[in-house]
């Protein structure tokens, strides 16, 4: 008799080896998700006519799934470690009365593996007493019975159960080394006759052959000599060297995007990669180490270029010596260097070191390199602009397939005409000599002259608030113009404050961690300072109508951005520009007593 329970738990089991969620179940075999989760909490039964999708896509006859057995395996392999072939299907076929016994060799499996490696069988497999894992060789015997107890899955580093080096004809036990060789933490082995000593009667091709246990099961990988086996980061799996060759993704690397906290996006990209790397900081001290947070730039042909943080000042310099980083530019390099460059991006990311890179995707906004597929024919990203293609496309279903094979990441659509690599380690100044840096880049930056056509701190301000009083201009304007004037303007602002609201953070942390000195004072009034400048800046950006939502209750952009309101932003700018010049004062006096 049938039991609603028992052949739920059995999909929920056999669907989740799988790695399927219920709503990706659902999807291949044309049902509801509701549907699904009826089955598995044993509310009702899968329909008959939807029996034979079910049992292709858990890969177990419709016997073992309506009528489930105390032992099940739930997952089988044959394999040299590099050819595999999934026979869990058929190696279910041997289960009677819950006791499993076979030969394994070539003639019991339908797929023969053509390969001087030693050959095995991987078993993963489910009692009453829990889930286990096994191994067997060729020409050996496989028993599993209800007491039959394997190796556990390890919930933390990967365990070696089996280690050789030779062939299939003739071999040695090098699972004492490997456990020896795995004491000391290696991000790679390689394959070879000085760790792994070969035998000498033996002529033929030597291959190193592992198995081992990890979170989902057992597995196997060998490689020949000369070759080398890697570590994943989390050193839970283990992969070839040709498959580091053809994709590596750096998975976790949190999103980007405008108006969330990290509004210049270089920063943003930066940060990114940083954390990635294991440095302990934030968004706003990379903008206050690297003096970006004192930055402004506008160019009078009112252009969202002005917002990019080193469109016309070098900041980025700063912030890779606070971080005692090395780094490689790659600037608008030809077509033909590109692939040499293309290979230095593969090799850093499979360091986690994330190169940062502008023009990815979309727009000319920074974003990270987050990994490659396809031998490198295909990199990953995070960028400025992601969220807009995931809510546009989230219901598409090839979508919803590459974002499991991409783990997450969009890819980038274009060659970056500016690509930062990090490839070495200097020596860190300390914490107080990086603020002094970034105080001095304030004064000096404040006061730059003109670069490729955007004017510099005061310069930049000022220019930026004739254009705001230029009301002939905003008269004459046709719809587009003018709209594209409030686009720049929304996006500048936007910037500028997420810029101060930075320097605001990075003053008050280095006045918290100073604790008395003589510049403890003069650092609290500059941090006063830039929390109302801050706080005048936000407040006056909240009062106006966010350009992207304006068309869809006017009828023309000039009703969004009204000539009182452009003076009101003008004198906001007078009022800046006096904060200002308190806070150079002020960083004066700091750099003058250090």
């Amino acid at each position: 008799m049938l039991s609603n329970e028992k052949v739920g738990t059995r999909i929920s089991t056999l669907r989740k080896e799988k790695q399927l969620s219920q709503e990706q179940l659902a999807e291949q075999l044309n049902v509801s998700a509701q549907a699904v989760s009826k089955w598995e909490t044993g509310k009702s039964l899968p329909e008959t006519a939807t029996l034979p999708l079910l049992s292709a896509v858990l890969g177990h006859s419709i016997d073992s799934i309506l009528m489930p057995q105390q032992l099940v395996v739930l997952y089988a392999a044959y394999t040299d470690g590099h050819e595999n072939h999934d026979v869990t299907h058929f190696i279910n076929q041997f289960v009677i009365g819950n006791h499993l016994a076979l030969t394994v060799n070539e003639q019991t499996f339908p797929s023969c593996i053509n390969s001087s490696r030693i050959k095995l069988l991987l078993i993963k497999y489910q009692i009453p007493s829990g889930t286990y894992t096994t191994y067997v060789l060729q020409d050996s015997l496989l028993v599993i019975d209800l007491k039959t107890e394997g190796y556990a899955v390890q919930p933390r580093e990967l365990e070696f159960v089996f280690a050789s080096y030779g062939n299939e004809q003739i071999n040695r036990n090098v699972l004492g080394k490997m456990k020896h060789y795995q004491y000391f933490k290696w991000e790679h082995f390689t394959a070879n006759h000085e760790l792994f000593p070969s035998l000498i009667e033996n002529n033929g091709n030597d291959y190193l052959s592992l198995v081992y246990i990890n979170t989902t099961g057992i597995h196997a990988i060998s490689c020949p000599e000369g070759d080398r086996i890697h570590y994943t980061p989390d050193r839970t799996h283990l992969f070839r060297s040709d498959a580091l060759n053809d994709h590596y993704i750096v998975e976790n690397v949190g999103r980007l995007g405008f108006g969330q906290g990290m509004d210049c996006s270089w920063a943003g990209a930066l940060y990114l990669s940083l954390k990635t790397m294991g440095q302990e900081t934030t968004y706003e001290t990379v903008m206050g180490v690297s003096g970006a947070c004192w930055r402004i730039a506008f160019t009078p042909i009112w252009d969202y270029s002005s917002a990019d943080g080193l469109v016309a000042y070098d900041y980025a310099s700063l912030a890779f010596k606070a971080y005692g980083l090395q780094v490689s530019w790659a600037d608008r390099i030809p077509p033909e260097q590109r692939k040499l460059e293309k290979q230095a991006v593969m090799a850093s990311i499979r360091k986690h070191q994330l190169p940062i890179a502008i023009n990815l995707r979309v727009a000319p906004e920074w974003g990270v390199i987050t990994g490659y597929i396809d031998g490198g024919n295909t990199l990953l990203c995070r960028s400025y602009f992601d969220e807009e293609t995931f809510i546009e496309l989230k219901d598409d279903p090839e979508f919803r397939e590459h974002m499991k094979m991409s783990k997450g990441y969009l890819n980038v659509d274009q060659w970056p005409y500016l690509l930062i690599r990090f490839n070495g380690e200097s020596v860190k100044p300390s914490t107080l000599d990086s603020l002094y840096a970034s105080l001095q880049v304030k004064l000096d930056s404040m006061k730059a002259r003109e670069s490729r056509g955007y004017t510099l701190g005061y310069q930049g301000l000022q220019e930026w608030q004739e254009g705001l009083l230029d009301e002939q201009w905003y008269q004459l304007a046709d719809d587009q113009d003018f709209s594209r004037r409030l686009g720049v303007n929304h996006f500048c602002l936007m910037a500028l404050t997420d810029a101060r609201r930075s320097a605001a953070d990075y003053l008050n942390h280095s006045c918290l961690s100073m604790g008395t000195s003589p510049t403890t004072e003069y650092l609290s009034q500059m941090t006063a300072v830039y929390k109302e400048m801050y706080s005048q800046l936000q407040n006056f950006q909240n009062s106006l109508t966010n350009p992207n939502f304006a068309a869809t209750f006017i009828s023309s952009p000039k009703q969004a951005w009204t000539k009182e309101q452009r003076q009101l932003q003008a004198d906001l700018f007078q009022s800046i520009i006096a904060l200002e010049h308190r806070g150079d004062k002020l960083a004066k006096r700091i750099l003058e007593v250090r």
